[in-house]
């Protein structure tokens, strides 16, 4: 694909960090986002002096701030003139108590349905300017797990759990990603691809709040030695940013073996529709 300039969200650690490093090993121009300052210096560092790479730059943003989406993707485009590839990759699980942001809005949505929806619709204009650009957002096979959405109660303030927040926000992204395929076609844009990913079980920084509790932490013991790699995780990320296989090929779901098919028990283009209604009417005050 040549060098591509590309953008890898919560790129700090774990599977983010894995798919920043081993795309600027491919000597692609990498912008890494991260949470926290620090955190983010250091995998900056690592990932430049392992991979030779001096086209890396990094900055930070909290996404459970929408807000803050908004200031970082403003630095984006006053820094970059058009964007290649974005890897909507940062994303959360919580507690089992359910929590709301500064803003006031579900955590988990937050971070995983509503930011990257914001950011995707905020760096449009940049992608736009790719000769060849591609969206890949990591959703998960937890999508599957979550049960029957509540499309009147889309933040879950009745009836809250933490796998529920967590699959069905995945499964709203997926719907989120794949109504930008059709939105991009009513739009006459057809330079832009928007597919989704699935890392499998990996290690990675994931449940960094929903394994404060003595149970959750037991369950992530056991569990550990069953999981895939950081690095394993990240192949379906890397495979969607920048495989020629994938060239001009949108709205398709990926995992670690190749395109799989996600669930579609709930789909209908009407509850997609309604999905997109409501994240759009949240982030609207941000675009």
């Amino acid at each position: 694909m040549g060098n591509k300039i590309i953008l890898v969200t919560g790129a700090s650690d774990g599977i983010g960090k894995e798919t920043a490093k081993a795309l600027a090993k491919q000597g692609h121009t990498i912008i890494m986002h991260g949470r926290s300052l620090q955190k983010t210096k250091s995998a900056y560092e690592e990932i430049k002096a392992e991979s030779g790479n001096d086209k890396i730059a990094y900055l930070t943003a909290d996404f459970l701030s929408l807000a803050e989406v908004r200031q970082f993707a403003d630095k984006i485009k006053q820094k970059y003139d058009r964007l290649d590839v974005l890897v909507n990759n940062a994303g959360a699980q919580f507690t089992g108590k359910r929590e709301t942001s500064l803003e006031r809005h579900e955590k988990t949505m937050t971070i995983n349905l509503f930011a990257p929806h914001l950011l995707t619709m905020l760096l449009l204009p940049l992608l736009k300017k790719s000769s060849s650009a591609r969206v890949v957002t990591v959703a998960s096979a937890a999508h599957k797990m979550a049960g029957k959405p509540g499309l009147n109660d889309i933040e879950l303030n009745n009836n809250y759990s933490m796998g529920k927040a967590y699959g069905l926000s995945k499964l709203y992204v997926i719907w989120i990603m794949r109504h930008f395929v059709s939105e991009m076609k009513r739009e006459g844009v057809n330079n832009i691809t928007f597919n989704t990913v699935h890392p499998a079980s990996a290690t990675s920084s994931l449940g960094r709040e929903s394994t404060k509790s003595l149970s959750t932490k037991i369950i992530y013991f056991l569990w550990k030695p069953l999981m895939k790699t950081a690095a394993q995780g990240a192949a379906s990320s890397i495979y969607a940013a920048i495989s020629s296989e994938l060239e001009g090929v949108t709205g398709k779901y990926y995992g670690l073996k190749g395109e799989e098919k996600p669930s579609e028990k709930y789909y209908s283009p009407e509850n997609e529709q309604i999905v997109w209604n409501y994240s759009i009417n949240i982030i609207k005050p941000y675009l």
